[in-house]
């Protein structure tokens, strides 16, 4: 007999229902310690009793009535009492609308000194290391004269003090200040239960394997009884026909025909000529030597392609397999008779560029082959280390200043401000609201942020940026930045194009789009920081243009954060400075 018995209602039979896919759960683990919302789903929570008055004003008090306690983070529990709810009309609790300036707002002091709010930003430009704690409202009720939240501390309290201050200026509430117990949370983290200890580990994301966990939600209402619109057809991009092989020419080969040693060999067959100048300039060898396979290269070669021809940039090649790391095509040209030490542009030959890569070893036992020198070295490696700092940076409508010879004191004065009016920041312990320091500027507004430039000090100088504006390269900013010293300006146009602006002792004496294949007019500097190489490493393009503008500024640059972290100071450009001018 069952505890159950007669109290069981017979089931009918269910509808059929759409197929879910599956969805499971994986081993849990908190993105660098730092736990944005509570793990739900994988802990049973331990708790720690504490009720305490936190405030009070007029007819409400606010009340801490616990927390609860996961393995990396906290959320306090907070319930707000009513002893009358006003008239229609007057302040409530439940009132409609956008919160408003006055409404509640809550904070903690942690024991190491930093202060959590509700009202902080993330720090902007989002810095390097650790991400700070934050404390985020979780879902509320509210019971007519109650209503309970809860505020999330997204990471264990440090040991030693911890501070509870609210403040509701509409309600009444003073700012008000409560000692919690840090200790008691913190041993609470241990017992917070695990709930699935044994679930797989997380798969890489290109497995297609879920990670995390998932949340399914469905909601009813119109959605089930309109009718569907008519079904489109998704806008696919216009795709060219693959180049076709029965001609006799190099036309209409498209970007990857050259690529297509089947279609290359008929078109040989038909007649093509292997010297003939396809459209774009060079010969159909230029093409190969830089994007083919070697075997097309090598049947280019064996039709007759001129190893050596030239096109109208006075490149081989051979030139153009070295710039685009092509190892096995370089080999095969070298073999059919290519001469690796002839000067080709602005004097350079492919083998000596080819020196300062990983095709040396092609090179070095070659008749007339000399090494690059202590010095080349020396210097080469001086600029891939410069380079290395910025590997994988995101430039994208980014300026930046490298300023040589003068700290950010003096950098702020140059731009019409003074250090009082633009202090130090700790934007890792004190974001404000948009993440620009306390009292700081909304970085989403155009309008206002487009004045603002980042000031930090750095090795032999210092670094003038705006994450999201030009405004850090002008000319006008490098000429007030440079009397008695020299300033390189460096904009990511997210339009295209990479521009710099040079000015020393006040004075602009270059502008330039740098970035580009280096040419015969190319100053050393160009070659040196491998504008002439389309073979660089990954994350490597834009960090060797920013390594040529450090050097050029006369500052050397430590860790990227310089450039892409929060600055150390912000100064506002006035309405009407003519420093806003180009």
């Amino acid at each position: 007999m069952s505890f159950f018995d007669g109290l069981v209602a017979p089931q009918p039979p269910e509808p059929e229902t759409p197929q879910v896919q599956e969805v499971r759960l994986v081993r849990y683990a908190p993105p660098d310690g730092n736990e944005e919302h509570a793990p739900e789903h994988f802990f049973v929570p331990a708790t720690v009793e504490q009720i305490v008055e936190v405030g009070r004003g007029g007819d409400m008090r606010v009340l801490l009535n616990g927390w609860t306690v996961w393995r990396h983070s906290a959320t306090l529990r907070l319930g707000v009492y009513l002893r009358r709810i006003p008239a229609e009309g007057g302040p409530s609790l439940y009132r409609m609308g956008r919160p408003r300036a006055g409404d509640l707002r809550c904070g903690l002091r942690l024991a190491d000194g930093r202060r959590v709010t509700t009202l902080d930003g993330q720090p902007w430009p989002a810095p390097e290391g650790p991400p700070r704690p934050t404390l985020s409202l979780r879902p509320q009720t509210s019971r007519g004269h109650h209503l309970e939240f809860e505020l999330h501390l997204s990471q264990l309290p440090p040991a030693g003090e911890l501070v509870l201050v609210i403040e509701w200026p509409d309600q009444g509430i003073p700012e008000t200040a409560t000692a919690l117990d840090a200790a008691a949370v913190r041993a609470a983290a241990e017992r917070a239960y695990e709930v699935w200890p044994d679930l797989d580990p997380p798969r890489p994301p290109e497995s297609g394997a879920p990670i995390g966990y998932s949340i399914i939600s469905s909601s009813d209402g119109a959605a089930r009884i309109m009718a569907p619109r008519p079904a489109s057809q998704p806008w696919r991009p216009p795709v060219p026909p693959p180049p076709a092989a029965d001609r006799g020419d190099w036309e209409e080969m498209g970007r990857d025909g050259i690529t297509d040693l089947d279609v290359v060999r008929a078109r040989l067959a038909r007649g093509a000529d292997p010297n003939q100048a396809p459209p774009g300039g060079g010969t159909i060898l230029h093409d190969a030597a830089e994007r083919a396979p070697v075997e097309v290269v090598a049947e280019l070669l064996a039709h007759g392609a001129v190893v050596d021809a030239v096109d109208e940039g006075h490149e081989t090649p051979l030139w153009r397999a070295v710039c685009h790391g092509k190892a096995e095509n370089a080999a095969a040209l070298l073999a059919a008779g290519a001469q690796p030490w002839a000067p080709v542009v602005a004097g350079r030959s492919a083998g000596r560029l080819a020196l300062r890569t990983g095709l040396a070893p092609l090179f070095e036992d070659l008749p007339g082959y000399a090494p690059l020198t202590e010095a080349e070295r020396a210097e080469q490696r001086d600029a891939d280390e410069r380079a290395e700092v910025f590997r994988g940076m995101y430039t994208e409508g980014l300026s930046v200043a490298f300023v040589a010879g003068i700290d950010e004191e003096e950098a702020v004065r140059r731009l019409g401000s003074t250090p009082e009016a633009s202090p130090v920041l700790d934007l890792a312990a004190d974001p404000g609201p948009h993440g620009t320091g306390p009292g700081g500027f909304d970085p989403h507004d155009w309008d206002t942020s487009e004045r603002f430039l980042g000031v930090r000090a750095v090795p032999g100088g210092c670094v003038v940026v705006q994450p999201m504006g030009y405004r850090a390269s002008t000319p006008t900013i490098l000429s007030a930045l440079s009397p008695e010293t020299k300033a390189y300006g460096l904009y990511f146009n997210p339009k295209g194009g990479t521009f710099g602006h040079y000015s020393e002792d006040g004075v602009r004496t270059l502008d330039e789009e740098i970035g580009l294949s280096a040419h015969e007019e190319s100053p050393d500097r160009h070659w040196l920081y491998r504008f002439w190489d389309w073979d660089r490493k990954e994350g490597m393009w834009a960090a060797y243009e920013l390594a040529y503008a450090s050097a050029m500024g006369g500052v050397r640059i430590a860790t990227a954060d310089s450039v892409v972290g929060p600055p150390n100071r912000w100064v506002e450009l006035p309405q009407g400075s003519p420093l806003l001018q180009w």
